[in-house]
């Protein structure tokens, strides 16, 4: 290729790439400078542009409201975008978690949130599923807690009680049933527990059954045979007055030497448990 051909190719290329950068001199001089065509970078890309805004006209819209929008305005776009005209119109699908009662009050409330909100049926749905997941977690975990603490005040009381462990409980239980109106017992405390599970109530119920079987006679509680057993403080006590300074425990000559030893042994087992 010659010089000639060669500069002539040039300039004519110079011309198409002046008549690209140039394409706004075609166009009215009061749109050159709009806003819209500042990313249109050739005639082609302007009528690509043309023909991809002809294939939106006629299809449905949406536009989003201004800061300055009225609630109104608002309405209008939860309307178009599914929300119904009423709270009450949501049909929801309510899975409560085990241990978890209906409360319609609740549903209720929910509804009147989700419309006030703009939710869909769909939007709305997903949220209460989420709700209830969550709160089944709690649940399972406040039923844990309240298991552990149960759990942890019968550790307590065993070790207190000792043998007379379960003779003082059954006693509770009586005095509970006899004396006490059993729906206070269910009352649920703020930890989780229920009240008849406290252990300062529980130790309560037990004066009261200790109290009446002491003026009144033994398994003088409807339904209660007690095994005679004590409580390591009750056995210490026994055991103290076994081992007092002048008791047979110390004269091995006397007749109830070996009786004394024996008992001293049997409530020392209780003391120790």
């Amino acid at each position: 290729m010659s010089e000639e051909q060669v500069a002539e190719v040039s300039a004519d290329a110079e011309v198409a790439q002046s008549v690209a950068d140039d394409w706004r001199s075609t166009i009215p001089e009061e749109i050159r400078g709009h806003k819209s065509l500042e990313h249109i970078q050739d005639v082609g890309a302007l009528a690509k542009s043309y023909v991809n805004a002809q294939s939106m006209i006629g299809a449905d819209k949406l536009a989003i409201p201004g800061k300055y929008a009225t609630d109104d305005d608002w309405a209008e776009v939860y309307r178009r975008l599914g929300r119904p005209d009423n709270a009450a119109d949501y049909e929801l699908n309510n899975e409560l978690p085990d241990g978890v009662s209906v409360n319609d009050d609740m549903l209720g409330w929910f509804k009147d949130a989700a419309h006030e909100a703009g939710l869909s049926p769909q939007q709305a749905q997903k949220l209460l599923n989420g709700y209830n997941q969550m709160l089944g977690g709690m649940v399972a975990d406040d039923a844990g807690q309240a298991d552990q603490m149960r759990a942890d005040t019968e550790t307590e009381l065993r070790r207190e009680f000792g043998q007379a462990f379960e003779d003082r409980i059954s006693n509770a239980n009586a005095v509970m049933q006899e004396f006490v109106v059993e729906e206070l017992s269910e009352i649920q405390m703020a930890d989780g527990r229920l009240l008849g599970d406290h252990p300062d109530v529980i130790r309560m119920m037990v004066n009261i059954g200790e109290f009446i079987n002491s003026k009144i006679g033994e398994d003088s509680l409807e339904g209660v045979k007690n095994s005679g057993a004590m409580t390591p403080v009750e056995a210490e006590h026994r055991l103290a007055e076994l081992r007092a300074p002048g008791t047979p425990y110390w004269d091995q000559r006397h007749p109830e030497h070996d009786f004394y030893v024996q008992e001293a042994l049997k409530y020392q087992g209780m003391v120790g448990v």
